[in-house]
């Protein structure tokens, strides 16, 4: 296999897989160790991939919108959510994590969760949570724009998620709404992990949401007062610095 064809074929399965090791590199390709690490180092030398700050993982950068339609247009959120959210867990310990809608769900496009002591879950990079049964989906619904939030809606009370079928429930949908855009936060309590709570808030921008960022942290272990007053001020202080990228791009 050519040099140029071993780049090309690490490049589009760093591009599918996402964030990944070279030892998932080489179970996803079968090219060498060491092709592909000289691979990688040449793509970050001409700024196609970056290596995740403090990690052994590699991700594309938003130089591959140059080269590929497979790179998503919101991608870049990651890229400049990944140095926020990994001050944010430096600060409190528990892991934190930045998601963006995607048909129907939330799906996470970046975490500390392996750098942080304290991982109750499975939440890694590209799992889908639920939108109204999760901090971060009630974060971005309670925040984006009005007709972003009707399709949405109306997208998750035609689903056959049973997850999503408290969209059905008009009133407890509006309520659910209703108090996160009061407190500023999204909130859960137990559910989808039972032991285990998190507090979100939206990546803004004017008037609409382009994410949410949460801490996750185990319910027996931080008062959930305690845990609102520590998190919530750390999780607006990162969320306007991706703001402020978001608005430079504009």
């Amino acid at each position: 296999m050519e040099g140029g064809e071993r780049l090309l074929l690490v490049l589009r399965s760093l591009n599918q897989i996402g964030p990944c090791t070279v030892l998932e590199l080489h179970r996803s390709t079968n090219i060498s160790r060491p092709a592909i690490y000289r691979a990688v180092t040449t793509l970050c030398r001409h700024g196609y991939v970056e290596r995740i700050p403090k990690g052994s993982r590699f991700r594309v950068t938003s130089e591959v919108r140059l080269l590929s339609t497979g790179f998503r247009d919101d991608d870049w959120i990651a890229e400049a959510g990944g140095s926020a959210i990994a001050q944010v867990q430096k600060k409190v310990l528990w892991p934190t994590s930045l998601t963006t809608f995607d048909r129907g769900a939330m799906v996470i496009r970046e975490t500390t969760r392996h750098r942080s002591p304290f991982v109750f879950d499975t939440g890694s990079v590209g799992v889908r949570l639920p939108v109204l049964q999760s901090s971060q989906g009630l974060a971005y619904l309670a925040f984006c724009s009005r007709e972003k939030r009707r399709i949405i809606i109306n997208l998750l009370r035609s689903s056959p998620d049973p997850l999503d079928a408290i969209a059905r429930d008009e009133k407890e949908t509006d309520r659910l709404l209703r108090n996160t855009a009061r407190r500023g936060y999204g909130m859960r309590r137990g559910g989808i992990v039972e032991q285990t709570s998190s507090i979100a808030v939206p990546l803004r921008i004017e008037n609409d949401a382009l994410g949410a960022i949460c801490v996750t942290f185990a319910s027996s272990a931080v008062p959930l007062k305690e845990a609102i007053a520590v998190f919530v001020p750390h999780l607006r202080e990162a969320a306007q610095q991706i703001a402020a990228v978001a608005l430079k791009r504009s």
